[in-house]
């Protein structure tokens, strides 16, 4: 089975792609920042169905969006997510949408501390532990450095917070 996972916003998307649970591919794709961020959405489509062609995944695991940001916020995660409804519609794939919370919490990257759940905290932990389960060499630099590697991270994780658990009843507990 192929499973693709995206962690897609406007600004950069990061993904991963799995064969028999296994990591088979991973990347982010990136839009020139001059694009608005309709002609970025765009530009990501385009790359997109690249993937969807080439892998032709039987299902997708997405971030979903939270209901807690801002209104133009969920206007933009809204319409990317629109987009993989209808890629997925059109490639045959089942999508399956997480909040944030559930698949951080299937990967135990919750420390139970205040400042445990600290966006930098957390997509720093992400890069580690993408590096550590799959010999990966994701970069960290700084909180809110443009050159962290952390949408692939997570574009990664989140498909493993949901085939982790499979290959490992103890990670259910």
């Amino acid at each position: 089975m192929i499973i693709l996972s995206i962690d897609a916003s406007t600004t950069c998307s990061g993904y991963g792609v799995f064969s028999n649970n296994e990591l088979i591919d991973f990347g982010a794709i990136k839009p020139p920042e001059s694009l608005d961020w309709r002609e970025r959405i765009s530009f990501q489509v385009i790359e997109l169905i690249k993937i969807f062609k080439q892998y032709r995944p039987q299902v997708l695991y997405a971030e979903d969006v939270p209901a807690k940001d801002g209104k133009l916020t969920i206007e933009k995660l809204g319409a990317v997510q629109g987009v993989l409804i209808t890629l997925c519609t059109a490639y045959h794939t089942t999508p399956y949408f997480l909040l944030p919370s559930k698949w951080r919490s299937n990967l135990n990257l919750f420390d139970g501390t205040k400042n445990g759940l600290q966006r930098d905290v957390l997509k720093k932990k992400a890069i580690q532990m993408a590096n550590e389960e799959f010999g990966l060499n994701l970069t960290w630099v700084a909180p809110k450095s443009k050159k962290n590697q952390d949408d692939i991270a997570e574009g990664i994780l989140i498909g493993w917070s949901q085939i982790k658990p499979k290959n490992n009843p103890k990670s259910q507990s």
